[in-house]
């Protein structure tokens, strides 16, 4: 599948215009996503923000996000809005009208991740349409959370939804939200969900009406093309910045969570070539029976963020930004699989993109190699409580990422593409709501691979669960094959879980299970993966050791046998003769 660039346009007409509606653009899609996270009723999305607003203008382009917003789900809704207007076009819509829809082979990510359209009318004219995303807390499937390790299909995953329509002219469908609850173990909560999806979209499209009005409709379309446009100079600037030349990369994932002891790998070819990248994913290995399959829209999170690692931080993100990447993408492949592959553990192929296309990358610039960081770890638990009822709910944890030619890695941080530390909840929220206690949250000591620079740590959690009720894990990858290290870094710590640990009954569990059975008060240890190291770790500066050793972050134990420094645990202070010596043999 090729994606092929658009052309560039003209510079902005005015220039102050354009960078005070660039920040109302991104005010109101702010706006809409604190609507979104404030509303909803998915512990993920409450507590943790696993959600997205967005704006795009009347010809379905992409122009503005809400703040930390992933590529993943900004990558999904562009295809998605596109598939939506093939069903329903411009001219079949009303004011009041509202969509959703989540097929994965129609710009969709996986059942879970919800979208929530809704076209914007301006003087009876379509002007805009607001959008949301976020991960509902279950939408059937054949395990509470939508997330199954084992799904070889996508209709195990939970309920698929083609573009359908929730609201004509602001009445509600319900026949349509009847079964979306019906296909729930927790109806309450979905509805609840797409509910404050709705919200947000309405509230945006209210905002876009003051803009409008402030600067007339017409202009304001002429300066949100223009802002497209600088988006893509910009880019392309970046790119041509560049050493032209063909560069490849590659990374293998653990396994797909089907065959446990099968590797898969991403191949990537990278050319630049004037303003323009191509990433050939030719060679990369055919899809999986098990659910790390990568949609189309995935896929391209992946390239993009790989390629704004190289550019400015301060370009913004919107349709502009894609323009200059063409992605040819092998069908029937992790990259681009033909239905009805499973994808719900689609991160393992994500990241495996972004890492291959690191490497290919510090092939440029040496300066900009970067070890392999952590890979996302979720887990679901669920049971029956007390009332009857079931409870569910996701919790995705995180590790270290990798260390870069300069400085550390950074510490529990979220996968890179996620962009941030991303969804880390208030334990005492997850407590109230559901029948767990949270016992431990720390560092995992000596998991950071050793290197001159250290890779970020993994963390140790432990929860119990106070009544009987399911264990879901997928530790998407990069646990039996840890983060590496690279320019004689080492690995970092593989994570994963650990029922009942320290205990009699202690088991590992397989990093990806489905629907363990657990009872009450058993408890799970998770261990998540650390960055790798990068460079000898004889190199590095024993006072930063110390430093780790006073922060746990590394043992006495390992400062010694890693980094050959010799720590006096009365002064805390290095043993500069004995590391000297350890050093010399």
């Amino acid at each position: 599948m090729d994606i092929a660039p658009l052309s560039t346009g003209n510079r902005p007409s005015d220039p102050i215009a354009l960078e005070v509606v660039k920040n109302a653009l991104a005010a109101i899609a702010e706006e809409m996503g604190l609507t979104t996270v404030r509303s909803a009723y998915s512990s993920v999305v409450k507590e943790g923000g696993d959600s997205t607003a967005a704006i795009f203008d009347h010809q379905g382009r992409f122009i503005a996000q809400s703040m930390g917003a992933p590529l993943m789900h900004l990558s999904s809704l562009r295809p998605s809005l596109r598939s939506l207007l093939d069903d329903f076009p411009p001219e079949s819509m009303a004011d009041g009208d509202v969509y959703a829809s989540n097929d994965p082979y129609r710009g969709g990510i996986h059942s879970n991740d919800v979208m929530v359209f809704r076209p914007v009318f301006i003087d009876a004219t379509l002007a805009f349409f607001t959008c949301a995303l976020l991960h509902v807390a279950d939408l059937g499937g054949m395990a509470a959370g939508g997330l199954p390790a084992n799904a070889t299909d996508m209709f195990q995953e939970g309920l698929v939804l083609p573009p359908v329509p929730l609201a004509t002219a602001g009445q509600p469908n319900q026949p349509i939200l009847d079964v979306i609850a019906a296909n729930s173990r927790t109806p309450e909560k979905v509805l609840g969900d797409i509910r404050a999806m709705i919200a947000a979209t309405n509230l945006g499209a209210d905002r876009l009406a003051d803009l409008a009005g402030r600067y007339g409709l017409e202009k304001l379309h002429q300066i949100t093309g223009e802002l497209l446009d600088y988006t893509e100079r910009r880019t392309r600037a970046g790119i041509e910045a560049l050493a032209d030349g063909t560069y490849t990369g590659s990374f293998i994932i653990d396994d797909d969570g089907v065959n446990p002891g099968a590797d898969h790998e991403v191949q990537v070819a990278l050319t630049v070539s004037g303003s323009t990248i191509t990433a050939d994913f030719e060679g990369t290995s055919p899809q999986a029976p098990g659910p790390i399959n990568a949609a189309v829209s995935q896929t391209t999170s992946g390239v993009l963020f790989a390629v704004r690692c190289l550019l400015a931080p301060d370009i913004p993100v919107n349709d502009g930004a894609f323009r200059p990447l063409e992605l040819r993408l092998p069908r029937g492949t992790l990259v681009n699989p033909n239905p009805p592959a499973a994808l719900n553990a689609r991160m393992a192929t994500v990241m495996a993109v972004v890492e291959a296309m690191l490497g290919a990358f510090s092939q440029l610039d040496p300066a900009r190699a970067m070890a392999a960081s952590c890979n996302v770890h979720v887990y679901i638990m669920n049971g029956v409580g007390s009332d009857g009822r079931p409870w569910a709910f996701m919790d995705p944890q995180f590790g270290g990422s990798g260390a870069r030619s300069d400085r550390d890695g950074v510490d529990v941080t979220g996968p890179l593409v996620l962009g941030a530390g991303g969804a880390f909840h208030t334990v005492e929220a997850y407590e109230q709501e559901h029948p767990v206690r949270f016992e431990r949250f720390e560092l995992w000591t000596d998991s950071g691979g050793p290197g001159q620079w250290r890779g970020g740590t993994g963390a140790r959690r432990d929860i119990r669960i106070l009544t009987d009720g399911q264990f879901t894990g997928r530790a998407t990858d990069r646990c039996r094959r840890p983060p590496p290290g690279i320019c004689g870094g080492s690995s970092g710590a593989g994570g994963g879980w650990v029922l009942n640990h320290g205990t009699p009954d202690e088991q590992p569990l397989p990093a990806k299970v489905t629907a363990h059975q657990l009872r009450a008060g058993d408890m799970i240890t998770m261990l998540t993966s650390a960055g790798g190291g990068f460079g000898d770790p004889y190199e590095r500066d024993p006072a930063l050791v110390v430093a780790d050793v006073r922060d746990g972050r590394v043992s006495p134990e390992a400062a010694r046998r890693d980094y050959g420094v010799v720590v006096d645990l009365e002064t805390g202070e290095v043993d500069l003769a004995a590391t000297e010596a350890l050093r010399s043999r």
